[in-house]
């Protein structure tokens, strides 16, 4: 008898074995995820991009046009729409660099004249002044025989810039860019000509039963209707920033207020780093208008104002609606894939928990997940 129980597995034994194996196939699976960003982001957006689309390929469909017609069509609207936004980028560009030479000068007398008064004049300013101690003290250091200090000749201002480096650099990233921007175009392109037949195939791989097909297609459907909630819901956001955006600027006297408001609505698409984007362009744009830091500040502590309103407030409660997600599991979501897959996982971590929440509320071993994700 005893020789049984000593032969026996241990139940800490046991436990000890099933909880490291949890551990190593949970950080197997987080490298697989981070791995397999780079594939798989961009056929995520694909998508994302799809679902968006496919509303106006259905009125146009209702308008007698074939399918193939309709997603040719959509695709042209789509290409004029992102024509006049980068026209009117464009313009705020060239209106920035215009203004730049002005703006370089007045940065320049405040450094080296940051006084006013009479005798403003005759004082040096910062920049002066830490140019006259290095000459100084290099001075006093060649008199007395002592070697000068190196750090001290680095004070004087270097001319040289390899400018011919950082416009290599630029034009490598954009191309690079620009060819995932095409390949995510022309994959969405085949996704919206595909159409249903795409789900059909799932649904009929599902498995020979008809309840495993009938379970796939009712949770095919409940992501269809959610993600279009949430795209419904991420243009909301993005038109009441950009609503507010344009006329906070139009209310200080900033140029071209419905150019900035586009710009933060279309930024505020990507959580975190968009909004942020959008605060720098409004402070950049007010300073180079009004060259003073006062117009500076309140263009841009206007922008973060509305960017905070809609960051804590707007987007968690209108998202957690769309999706039927918790306040929560939005955060932690857009965290989370933000680690994983940096801007792309940003852009995904709301619709990729969305769909697991949908498919959890529908499969009877995850309804304990969908619990938790849920409002």
């Amino acid at each position: 008898m005893d020789e049984m129980v000593a032969s026996r597995p241990s139940t800490n034994a046991i436990s000890i074995r099933g909880a490291a194996a949890t551990v190593v196939g949970g950080a197997a699976t987080l490298f697989a995820l981070r791995e397999v960003g780079l594939f798989a982001a961009p056929i995520l957006l694909s998508v994302l991009l799809a679902y968006a689309l496919e509303p106006l390929v259905d009125a146009l469909m209702r308008c007698h046009l074939p399918r193939t017609a309709a997603v040719l069509a959509a695709a042209v609207v789509v290409a004029l729409a992102v024509f006049a936004g980068a026209r009117a980028a464009k313009r705020q560009a060239n209106a920035f660099v215009n203004a730049l030479p002005a703006t370089i000068a007045a940065i320049k007398q405040a450094a080296l004249r940051p006084d006013d008064g009479p005798d403003a004049d005759a004082r040096p300013g910062p920049l002066e002044q830490l140019q006259r101690a290095a000459t100084d003290l290099q001075a006093t250091l060649g008199a007395a025989g002592l070697p000068s200090d190196p750090a001290v000749k680095r004070v004087a201002v270097a001319r040289g810039v390899h400018v011919r480096d950082y416009v290599l650099s630029a034009w490598s990233q954009t191309l690079t860019v620009g060819a995932k921007l095409g390949a995510v175009g022309m994959l969405t392109l085949v996704l919206l000509l595909a159409g249903d037949r795409i789900k059909h195939k799932i649904v009929h791989a599902a498995g020979p039963r008809f309840e495993q097909r009938l379970l796939t297609a009712d949770v095919i459907r409940d992501i269809d209707r959610r993600i279009q909630r949430y795209l419904g819901a991420r243009l909301l956001i993005s038109g009441i920033v950009g609503g507010a955006t344009a006329i906070a600027m139009w209310w200080l006297g900033v140029r071209q207020p419905l150019v900035l408001g586009l710009i933060a609505g279309v930024l505020n698409v990507v959580p975190f780093v968009g909004p942020a984007m959008g605060v720098a362009i409004c402070a950049v744009v007010a300073f180079v208008q009004f060259h003073t830091v006062q117009a500076t500040l309140e263009a841009g502590g206007g922008a973060t104002l509305i960017a905070a309103l809609e960051g804590n407030l707007i987007t968690p409660w209108i998202t957690g609606r769309a999706g039927e997600l918790n306040t929560v599991a939005v955060f932690v979501s857009v965290l989370f894939w933000g680690w994983m897959w940096s801007v792309w996982g940003l852009l995904l971590a709301v619709p990729i928990m969305v769909s697991i929440k949908a498919a959890a509320d529908r499969i009877e071993p995850l309804q304990p997940l969908g619990e938790l994700l849920g409002r």
